[in-house]
């Protein structure tokens, strides 16, 4: 009978080898997959290709009109050419669109730590179907050109007749008129080209917190894919022993983040950055923020700033609004007891819009508060949230940078570490349009009347500055944009 201190091996134990082949196999695999998802996509992404693709596919339908309208026969061999030189050009971007589906997949089922799989986190399936969905147009538009080609190469090879050439160039023309929608379609905004972040650009926030407790942090990380997020996640349980005493990797990450966007704004030079930075951070931690080694540095950091400020520029007009009363001392923050501030977009689309909320409590005792909605036609037309905000030191007066006992970046630290801030999703019936109002009011523990504003939002059905699509592609292109800045 085996007794507990047994020597046969345990293939479960804690120092197993099991499993941890295949790990490293699936690694290599998608080390392999994304290299020549690089290839092909820095090959499609050459300057003035895309440009060449879109001309090419708008040629080959306007000399496919001319011929079928029964002029220039003679040139129908020229008609296979154009289409045999667009078949040519359209394989690049289908490789590379078919690499980067097998390369997300793989990276999709790789551990973010501790166990869990990424596709744990929200918005896995929409990458995946965006990108199976991109591969499809590719294969259906270089389908589409051999095909056209074929029908082209029928006509100057064989005694055809005019009804069957007819035919045939009326063939052809569907399939130019069909390549060149899916080019149109494909060439707005091709995936997967962010070296850093790979699928940060395919990832639209579907979950989030309603009530945000680091506001900056949990706003950044309800816009990472789900490879970052996992990523990010592993980075802050790495800071436990490269912050300060006084901070947690939590509260430290924060005040990075929120000393980036005073940066931004243009407020604190790059010596105060790292000057701040510092009062959070040790040594080991500066360094890895300086490196370009690690995953998230200053750099990348930065670019996640702007991924999220481009998805969610609501909130941040909010912050701007508090940084801006508390350098003017505005009678809000240093008189009133309670003070409420929210943003709604001017516009939304498809019947959806995100509303930021943003309430101190400087009456200096606790108090649980109601906050009604009232969204005119929406759904559903009224919400009631009851909540318990926290207690937030009221200001003496303006803030300045770089005072002692008053600095802009300790009062601004201060005041969004101790406010109440709401992200809540405000829906309307399919089809809505014009003008709707939206009405938030605050009242006290005795149900009395502390705040009440309203603002209006427009609905449309088309694409608007501030629409999911518009703002996932801003996103993108505010991320590129700080990436070519910090490169130069």
């Amino acid at each position: 009978m085996a007794n507990g201190n047994s020597d046969l091996p345990n293939p479960y134990g804690d120092e197993s080898s099991f499993g941890k082949t295949s790990e490293s196999a699936l690694s290599r695999r998608v080390r392999i997959r994304d290299s020549q998802r690089v290839l092909w996509t820095r090959i499609t992404t050459i300057p003035g290709s895309s440009e060449i693709r879109t001309l090419l596919s708008v040629i080959a339908i306007v000399f496919t009109t001319i011929l079928a309208s029964g002029r220039w026969e003679s040139y129908a061999r020229a008609g296979d050419v154009i289409f045999v030189i667009q078949t040519l050009i359209f394989i690049p971007p289908l490789l590379g669109s078919t690499f980067a589906q097998m390369s997300a997949r793989d990276r999709l089922q790789l551990k973010a730590g501790d166990n869990r799989s990424m596709e744990a986190y929200p918005g896995v399936e929409r990458i995946l179907n965006t990108l199976h969905e991109r591969t499809l147009r590719e294969r259906t538009r270089v389908l589409c050109a051999v095909l056209a080609s074929g029908a082209f190469n029928s006509v100057g090879n064989f005694q055809t007749g005019t009804v069957l050439a007819s035919i045939l160039y009326g063939l052809a023309l569907f399939f130019a008129s069909v390549s060149l929608y899916n080019t149109l379609q494909l060439e707005r905004r091709i995936p997967m080209t962010d070296e850093d972040f790979p699928l940060l650009s395919l990832h639209a926030p579907s979950l989030h917190q309603s009530a945000l407790d680091r506001v900056l942090t949990n706003l950044v990380v309800a816009h990472l894919d789900p490879e970052t997020a996992g990523a990010w996640d592993k980075w802050v349980r790495g800071l436990e022993k490269k912050v300060r005493s006084s901070q947690t990797p939590e509260s430290a990450v924060e005040h990075l983040l929120r000393v980036l966007h005073l940066n931004h704004l243009g407020l604190l030079d790059e010596d105060r950055l790292v000057s701040e930075t510092k009062r959070v951070f040790r040594v080991a931690a500066i360094d890895d923020l300086n490196s370009e080694d690690y995953k998230f540095n200053f750099r990348t950091v930065k670019r996640l700033m702007a991924h999220t400020r481009a998805w969610q520029p609501g909130i941040f007009r909010l912050i701007d609004r508090l940084e801006d009363a508390a350098l003017r001392g505005h009678s809000s923050l240093v008189e009133n007891p309670w003070r409420m501030d929210l943003d709604l977009p001017p516009r939304c689309s498809q019947g959806q819009g995100d509303l930021f909320v943003m309430i101190h409590n400087q009456s200096g005792k606790p108090s649980q508060i109601e906050i009604d909605i009232i969204a005119a036609d929406g759904e559903p037309h009224q919400q009631t949230l009851r909540l318990n905000p926290p207690i937030s030191r009221r200001p003496k007066g303006p803030a300045k940078i770089g005072e002692e006992g008053n600095d802009l970046v300790d009062l601004l630290g201060r005041l969004i570490d101790n406010c109440l801030v709401l992200w809540i999703g405000l829906a309307w019936p399919k089809g809505t349009t014009g003008s709707r109002p939206v009405q938030v009011t605050l009242r006290g523990p005795n149900g009395e009347t502390l705040s009440s504003i309203v603002v209006t939002t427009t609905l449309s059905s088309g694409v608007n500055p501030e629409g999911a699509a518009q703002r996932m592609m801003d996103a993108a292109v505010a991320v590129r944009r700080i990436a070519i800045s910090v490169a130069e």
